[in-house]
């Protein structure tokens, strides 16, 4: 096995590896993932705080749930 690599390593066959360009600079991939990370933290940002506006629904046509507001307790 061994022997036969080296053959064809020695005879040449093998083609020319090509350099292949990148599109654009590699700085700017990382400054592409970077702006989409802070666009989908901007849009996480902006649900802040949602729960507690959404959090006990009461519905009205039942009179055996209280709302939190109008317990006694606290």
């Amino acid at each position: 096995m061994t022997s036969r690599v080296l053959t064809i390593v020695a005879e040449g066959d093998v083609p020319p590896l090509h350099h292949n360009e990148l599109p654009m600079p590699h700085l700017m991939y990382g400054l592409i993932a970077l702006a989409v990370f802070a666009l989908m933290f901007g849009i996480l940002w902006s649900f802040r705080n949602t729960s507690p506006k959404l959090g006990e629904q009461v519905p009205h046509d039942n009179p055996k749930v209280t709302n939190r507001d109008e317990r006694s307790d606290h």
